[in-house]
């Protein structure tokens, strides 16, 4: 199991939450919500099995999960946060 991550972006005066996480399961993926007052305003989910592989390396995985997180900081920094941020 990899610890996903949690980040509080300060953007307008307004404060984001962004989580990231790798799931597991039949359609194992990385995902990725920004969150607004408790509301999903972005939201990125990469299949790892397509991108990866079927038995990705930890650290594989963990750049991935690295890289989505970053990216939808840098979204919703550039105000992309409606619907899927750009990457």
């Amino acid at each position: 199991m990899i610890p996903g991550f949690n980040t509080n972006i300060a953007h307008d005066n307004q404060t984001y939450h962004v989580q990231t996480e790798a799931v597991g399961g039949d359609d194992p993926h990385v995902l990725t919500l920004a969150y607004l007052g408790g509301a999903v305003v972005g939201q990125v989910k990469t299949s790892t099995r397509e991108l990866l592989g079927p038995h990705p390396s930890f650290e594989a995985l963990r750049t991935l999960m690295i890289r989505q997180h970053r990216q939808m900081i840098t979204d919703i920094q550039a105000g992309k946060t409606e619907g899927e941020p750009g990457r």
